[in-house]
């Protein structure tokens, strides 16, 4: 689940259990996947997640984003309603709310970065820094988290 979480570490740790070569996942929910149906999970679960992130990028600039992505269904990101007994649509659901919210707030800090940046008569160095939004560098994925997106590797619906 993509809700309180962030999308960009959850690809990369997904990515990084994809190239493990483990024997089996053992899923918080679902079934045990098995060495052989692992690379196709990996690849379900990459799919859905850019798929998400277009339709949540999409709503952004459309004129009733909530009713854009009430329209993106969860069989259209590739992943079936059945999952989790059923919840998989409801989480999916948030999964583009929170998603459109933060990509959202991103562009209005961009924008206002770059309108501080635009009004500024001549501006110093340390006026810049001041005004810009600072940009979180990349944390390296240790093990033990890696670990734990395993498990949550089937609720990310």
């Amino acid at each position: 689940m993509v809700v309180d979480g962030n999308l960009d570490d959850l690809t990369l740790s997904i990515k990084k259990i994809g190239k493990m070569g483990l024997e089996n996942i053992i899923q918080g929910h679902g079934d045990v996947l098995l060495r052989g149906e692992i690379d196709d999970a990996i690849k379900e679960n990459l799919a859905y997640l850019a798929a998400i992130r277009k339709a949540a990028k999409a709503a952004t600039r459309r004129r009733n984003p909530m009713e854009s992505l009430a329209e993106v269904t969860i069989e259209s990101c590739g992943k079936s309603r059945v999952y989790l007994g059923g919840l998989a649509e409801t989480l999916h659901k948030r999964n583009l709310v929170y998603l459109y919210r933060q990509f959202k707030e991103e562009s209005h800090l961009a924008s206002e970065s770059e309108s501080t940046l635009e009004t500024a008569a001549d501006p110093d160095e340390d006026e810049i820094k001041e005004n810009s939004t600072s940009i979180p560098t990349e944390k390296p994925i240790d093990e033990k988290s890696t670990l734990s997106m395993m498990i949550l590797m089937n609720m990310m619906i």
